[in-house]
Formats: C-alpha cells, structure tokens, sequence
C-alpha cells in the first residue's frame, strides 16, 4: 500500500432504541427474523415509526444492506461480493433484497432527504422505535438521562447457519503517506497515536465510540461502551462498511446512488441488479 495506518477507535453497527419506550409497550428485543418483522408491525400499530432512516448523504443505506446479506448470506459471500468475486445477479443477492423490501414499509419515509442525525434525533424524540446505525448515534443524545436510556441490540438472525456471528465494526484512525518529509518524526507521531493512552485521551472527547487497541482501559467505559466492546471483540466475524471492504470508487459511484434508487422503488430491483453487475465488471477490471 502506498499509506501507514493506525487505527484509532471503533464503532459496530447495531440496531438502537430507548429502553423506555421498550418497556413503556412491553416490546422485546427481537433475535430473529420474524420477531424482528413482527415487532415493526406492532411499532406501527402503536404509532410510532418502527425504523428511524435518513440515507440523504448515501452512505448509511451500504450498512442496511451489508446487515441483512451477511445475515442472509453469511460472511463468506459477503466478503466474496465486496471483492467483486460474487455477482450482484447471484439469486442469494436478490434473497437479501427481497428481505430488505419486506422491512422497507417499515421504515421512515422520505429517507433519501433527511440526514442521519434527523433520523437520530427522531429516536431521541421517541417518534421512531429502531435504528440502525453505528454507536456514535449516541452523539446525538446530549442529555445525560438520554444518554442512558439509549440502548441497542445486534441485527436479528436470518438464517440460523450464519445467526449473529458477524458484526460491522468500522475503525477510523490515521493514514501517513509512506515517503513523508521527516519520516523519522512521523512514524514517532503515529506510534503515539495508535497507544492506548492517546486512544483514551480521543475517547474523552467522543465517548460513543469504542478504543480500537486491545491494551486500552476499558474501566471508564460506560454501559453502551463496555456492551460494543464485547459485541465486537465476541464476534466470529468482522466487517469494515461496504465503501472499505469494496473498493470506494464502486461503492461511491454505483452503490450509493443505487440502494437510493432501491429505497425509491424496490420493485425495479432485478434491473437494478443487472445494471450494478455489469458496472462493477467495468470498474474491477481496471485496477
């Protein structure tokens, strides 16, 4: 590679709701598919938006997507589509999208034009009941008894020889050029920025987020911290996002604007597939 990185937090996907609203309805956390649908219905019943959803800068929608297909899939086909070795026209690609069609009712309207903090702060204002995101959601939570009231759960099962065992965790550090101008200097600043010391030093600024070394003291971390630790660190697997385990030019350029044509209209997904397949044979091939 043509960079250095160290990683420097970290931040699993998972879907998040206010314990309050779960207990004032009496709702459980649903483990499985049909739970999972069946609990949208009752959301819905009761008024509330079952799925909180703003996808207007076209990235959160890569995260629904990647959920439901290592669910349905698992993480070998997953990593295997991202690397552009599966085809997008493989009928367990169309399973995953069928799957997504039957919640998409389900989720907020309109999501093309709202951005991920609309979308959040409607969890927050208890008119939504569910939403997927990754734990810096939390962000959005500047009260402190709101802060605590947030909790989540990992995306249900789909098929029981994949279950939960794959979590999407995205780490985001620093890059450093491999030819820098005072090298010796830099190497010495990314060492210090990748130790656990300076890790915690980040986390006192964003406390939703997770230290990506090992060796960092997690005994300041609070309940939803300590709860994303061990969901990252008991997963089988782990995923990065779609724009990091693909390459960026074909998510940015094809898959982005192509689940925000999904979100639009679901029923034209066959075509859509096509389309996607075939510009990604394009984009792959010029490497």
């Amino acid at each position: 590679g043509k960079y250095y990185f160290v990683p420097l937090y970290t931040y699993p996907w998972a879907i998040f709701y206010r314990k309050s609203v779960f207990r004032q309805h009496g709702y459980e956390v649903p483990t499985t598919w049909e739970k999972f649908v069946a609990l949208c219905k009752q959301m819905k019943k009761d008024g509330l938006v079952p799925i909180a959803f703003g996808d207007k800068d076209a990235w959160p929608a890569l995260g629904t997507f990647d959920q439901i297909n290592f669910r349905t899939n698992g993480y070998d086909f997953h990593v295997d589509l991202m690397a552009g070795k599966a085809a997008w026209t493989d009928a367990k690609v169309r399973t995953a999208f069928d799957h997504w069609a039957e919640i998409l009712p389900y989720h907020q309207e309109g999501a093309v034009g709202r951005t991920w903090q609309d979308a959040a702060q409607s969890l927050a204002a208890k008119k939504s009941g569910m939403y997927l995101l990754g734990t810096f959601v939390g962000q959005q939570f500047t009260n402190e008894a709101d802060r605590e009231d947030l909790d989540f759960f990992a995306f249900p099962e789909i098929d029981p020889a994949y279950g939960q065992d794959t979590v999407e965790a995205p780490t985001d550090g620093f890059l450093l050029s491999k030819a820098p101008k005072n090298r010796a200097g830099a190497i010495k600043l990314l060492e210090y920025l990748g130790s656990p010391a300076a890790e915690q030093i980040y986390l006192t600024s964003d406390p939703n987020v997770v230290a990506a070394s090992t060796k960092a003291d997690t005994s300041s971390y609070s309940a939803l911290q300590k709860k994303a630790y061990e969901m990252i660190s008991g997963a089988k697997h782990l995923t990065q996002f779609m724009d990091r385990d693909s390459r960026p030019d074909f998510t940015a350029t094809v898959m982005q604007p192509a689940l925000q044509k999904f979100i639009r209209d679901p029923k034209g997904i066959d075509g859509l597939l096509s389309s996607i397949e075939r510009q990604k044979k394009t984009i792959f091939a010029s490497s």
